[in-house]
């Protein structure tokens, strides 16, 4: 199975005070040996601020990295389409990327976004937590 990570998930993931943290984690040791993990460039980045506030940018790169996830490029995502996903779901613009990113590829989305969750499920996509 391919899965796109919103930032939420490797977020939470990174920092065991969230809240979500034992969900994501579990989600992730079921899944990083199995699936096609993926995350945008710019949810990246997202991920990175505060990593990169705390000094410790490269090593969450390195980690994001070493359990697989696969960097996507947003190169592929057309204007025009991201546009309308804002328009059509009222999503921020970095929940439209992810959700692009998963129509896009055929993905099913991690996210522990409920707005974007349901946004997604209505437009088909899968959700994988």
């Amino acid at each position: 199975m391919t899965t796109v990570l919103d930032a939420n998930v490797l977020i939470a993931a990174m920092d065991t005070k969230d809240e979500h943290h034992g969900v994501v984690s579990d989600f992730l040791r079921r899944v990083v040996t199995t699936d096609s993990l993926y995350v945008p460039t710019l949810t990246l980045a997202e991920v990175l601020v505060g990593q990169v506030r705390c000094g410790r940018g490269e090593q969450a790169e390195a980690a994001i990295a070493a359990i697989g996830v696969t960097v996507m490029s947003c190169e592929s995502l057309e204007a025009l389409r991201l546009a309308t996903l804002r328009v059509a779901t009222g999503l921020k613009m970095p929940d439209c990327v992810v959700l692009a990113a998963a129509l896009d590829v055929g993905a099913s989305l991690a996210t522990t976004d409920k707005t974007l969750a349901r946004e997604a499920a209505k437009c088909g996509v899968t959700l994988a937590l």
